[in-house]
């Protein structure tokens, strides 16, 4: 395994608390394209994925914990509900990268495909609102777009911390 140099975990936590700070902002604004609040994407479950997909050296699971508390501060319903699930995404990334050797990008896309899910029915589970009946057109268009977010995400760290 290739050692990250300072730089280069520099680079990753300079760029996360920019993207964490801007969606801060986008979370808690409306999309002239979205009518909706439940069709937002869930940008922050995004950017959790699309960091533990790269491997970013600064995320454990305090740092996650902390983290989603944060989370919960500015858009949360539950204090501790996103610790929950960014702690849940962790351990289910952890377990399936023991167990499956995941190297082609095709894997990485349904690995990420499988945690944003798995993000969903905890999300859903934990939900004070606790909706049972959820639109299924609303749920897949917030699934779609949380997957192309962490798509992008992941694009935007591995071309911004290159060297």
């Amino acid at each position: 395994m290739i050692k990250k140099t300072t730089l280069e975990r520099r680079k990753e936590r300079y760029l996360f608390v920019v993207l964490f700070i801007i969606l801060i902002f986008l979370s808690n604004l409306g999309t002239p394209w979205i009518e909706e609040s439940n069709m937002m994407p869930n940008y922050f479950i995004a950017l959790i994925i699309s960091c533990i997909l790269n491997k970013n050296s600064f995320l454990n699971l305090y740092k996650l914990l902390i983290i989603g508390l944060i989370v919960d501060l500015f858009v949360g319903q539950l204090l501790g509900q996103y610790g929950l699930i960014f702690i849940n995404i962790y351990l289910a990334y952890f377990i399936c990268h023991k167990i499956l050797i995941i190297k082609a990008a095709i894997q990485l896309l349904a690995l990420n495909i499988f945690l944003t899910v798995y993000s969903f029915l905890i999300l859903w589970a934990t939900s004070l609102s606790y909706g049972l009946v959820i639109p299924f057109n609303l749920l897949l268009i917030q699934f779609i777009l949380t997957i192309i977010a962490s798509l992008i995400f992941t694009v935007l760290m591995k071309r911004f911390t290159k060297n």
